[in-house]
């Protein structure tokens, strides 16, 4: 990262805000080290507008963190990736025990540095997974008995892997490194629901793996994984998808165009824009919404805080519009009220009439 890319990133800031909604700003980091860190695209919502950043070193984290500090409402920071160490040290804003680590998570270094700008945690893996499965759902209609071979078994790979397998999708897997292959496999198979019968297969030859599959999945770590010679063998009417970048090579998007099969890269814009919106309402609920009330007669509680028997669960704890039931103690609500229970749910209306009218349900 250079001052020319920094002055990119508050250019683009400056962007952001020219839309007059809430901004949004993330910063990540990838398994395939690239040499020069980039902006990703501006996504307008909404209620808010999204752009970001991923960078591969962290000689000036820090520096870019204090630069957007304040300029953005959100940062969405990388819990899931750690970023290597470059031979300068971090800015003296972040405690000194990270100067003798060789690698550290982005997410770590933004909650130390960040001041003014809400600062929360993401997984962009699993918003790549989550938009890949959405979009194969809604493409096949069903993925029921679909046959999907993923090529690429590493973080992202697996997971979606298992997510299909649940959905009964008849799923095999390569890997480069069998060894690994195996275990991983071995694990799928062992932690995905008992009444999946279909079991997520392992194969040591990527055409083989790919033979008959209604969807092909490049999920490499940016290695090309996708070859002219695997497309040759695949169905005319397979759906081919790159989840990352680069997972076909030249020649096999070549062939896929000549024999007009369809190619699509993972388009992340629904997952982050959902994931934003339930950042929110989390942030909205856990201040407002969540917890327990002691009204001297009764204790009010909700948000998924854990009642005990006989506290009424209302919808919110500052403004209170609903009664939801009566807490049974163990985590449901009571089927059937006792007369305490009425009387205090009567008593908690009359004590709030004069605002609101709650319906019990």
């Amino acid at each position: 990262m250079n001052d020319d890319f920094l002055n990119s990133v508050l250019e683009r800031i400056l962007e952001l805000k020219s839309f007059r909604k809430k901004t949004v700003f993330s910063i990540s980091t990838s398994a395939k080290q690239e040499q020069n860190p980039y902006l990703t695209p501006v996504r307008v919502c909404k209620d808010f507008v999204l752009g970001g950043c991923v960078i591969f070193d962290q000689k000036y984290l820090s520096s870019l963190l204090k630069s957007i500090d304040g300029a953005v409402d959100i940062i969405l920071s990388d819990s899931e990736k750690m970023i290597p160490k470059d031979v300068r040290k971090l800015n003296s804003g972040v405690i000194n025990r990270l100067d003798q680590l060789e690698e550290v998570r982005i997410s770590n270094v933004s909650f130390q540095v960040i001041k003014k700008s809400h600062v929360f945690e993401y997984k962009p893996n699993d918003l790549t997974i989550n938009s890949a499965w959405s979009f194969l759902s809604q493409q096949l209609n069903c993925l029921d008995e679909k046959k999907i071979c993923i090529l690429g078994a590493g973080n992202i790979g697996s997971k979606l892997a298992l997510k299909l397998a649940e959905c009964g999708a008849e799923v095999s897997i390569y890997r480069r490194n069998i060894h690994k292959g195996n275990i991983i496999v071995d694990g799928l198979n062992l932690i995905k629901p008992e009444g999946i019968t279909n079991k997520i297969e392992l194969h040591s030859d990527a055409e083989e793996a790919s033979s008959n599959a209604d969807v092909l999945i490049g999920a490499s770590n940016g290695a090309p994984i996708i070859d002219e010679n695997i497309v040759r063998n695949l169905r005319r009417d397979c759906l081919i998808v790159d989840l990352g970048k680069n997972n076909l090579t030249e020649n096999a998007i070549k062939i896929a165009t000549e024999y007009s099969m369809n190619v699509f890269r993972t388009d992340v814009t629904p997952s982050i824009e959902a994931f934003v919106y339930e950042l929110l309402k989390t942030q909205d609920l856990l201040k407002h919404s969540c917890g327990k009330k002691d009204l001297g007669f009764c204790n009010i509680v909700s948000g998924g805080y854990f009642g005990r028997i006989g506290d009424i669960v209302v919808d919110s704890i500052d403004n209170p519009v609903r009664v939801l039931g009566v807490a049974q103690g163990n985590g449901l609500l009571k089927q059937t009220l006792n007369t305490t229970d009425e009387e205090n749910i009567k008593r908690l209306k009359k004590s709030l009439i004069i605002e609101k009218k709650l319906d019990y349900e």
